[in-house]
């Protein structure tokens, strides 16, 4: 990701796009613009992007009041708007977001406020040991290192070279038991709407990158997935029934993806 783009608040930036395709207010008119355009290419993104951030919210609740994890750590976070995962968590769950964007964490600090137990960090996601080794955040996890790691929605912006590195970082700093929540983009890169949209994004210095489900599960060794495996949006969510054939053919051929509980 282009620190030049993070750093301009004249240029489009992907977590401001990501937030007003939500719906949130957090963004620019450039960010607006953008985010029009690709409704404009494709007008089933922004029901994409609220089933991802639907699914967050899923994994809040099963990480804390299923699985019993007292502690969230959250890499590329983006803005903390409109129902992000503290909003969803067992009451007293420790929840560690972090974001590369020095704007994007000074912003989501002053829209944090004084809400306990949630912490904003600036780190880059591809180097999480940025992150887990800082003062702060060991004092925070007082030696817990049995956590429940999230990357949702951003390995679309990493490098095979990077996911095998993050992989690796996140199995060896943490404990046995601790859980590792990812969502791959999954598409068709030669599908003409995902062409328009992969340029978009190369324009604006964020590539996205799509690969097989069979070359992410190399990716991510030696973490397994859990007994649920590897699951569609439609079938993470249930909603299969509410998507018209176009937003079906969409997510199938330039923009689905799969979401996974991996663990140690």
């Amino acid at each position: 990701m282009s620190e030049k783009s993070l750093l301009d608040t004249t240029k489009p930036n992907p977590g401001r796009i990501y937030d007003y395709l939500l719906g949130g207010h957090h963004n620019f008119e450039v960010d607006r613009r953008a985010g029009d355009f690709i409704k404009s290419l494709a007008p089933f993104v922004p029901k994409m992007v609220r089933l991802t951030r639907w699914c967050l919210q899923d994994i809040a609740r099963t990480l804390t009041y299923e699985r019993g994890y007292r502690c969230i750590i959250d890499f590329a976070s983006g803005l903390p708007t409109m129902g992000h995962l503290h909003t969803a968590v067992a009451p007293g769950t420790v929840v560690i977001y972090s974001d590369r964007d020095p704007i994007c964490v000074e912003y989501s600090r002053e829209i944090l406020g004084d809400t306990p137990n949630v912490y904003y960090f600036q780190a880059d996601c591809r180097r999480p040991e940025e992150l887990l080794n800082r003062p702060e955040v060991e004092a925070i996890l007082g030696g817990n290192r049995r956590v429940a790691f999230v990357y949702w929605a951003i390995t679309g912006f990493m490098t095979d070279e990077e996911i095998a590195n993050v992989a690796r970082v996140l199995y060896d700093w943490s404990d046995e038991g601790s859980c590792w929540a990812v969502f791959l983009m999954e598409g068709n890169p030669e599908h003409p709407t995902a062409k328009r949209i992969l340029d978009f994004y190369r324009q604006i210095g964020e590539p996205v990158y799509y690969r097989p489900l069979a070359v992410f599960r190399e990716l991510v060794q030696p973490w397994q997935p859990d007994e649920l495996g590897f699951r569609t949006l439609e079938e993470w969510h249930g909603l299969q029934d509410t998507m018209t054939e176009d937003d079906k053919q969409f997510i199938a051929a330039g923009g689905g993806g799969y979401g996974v509980y991996l663990v140690k």
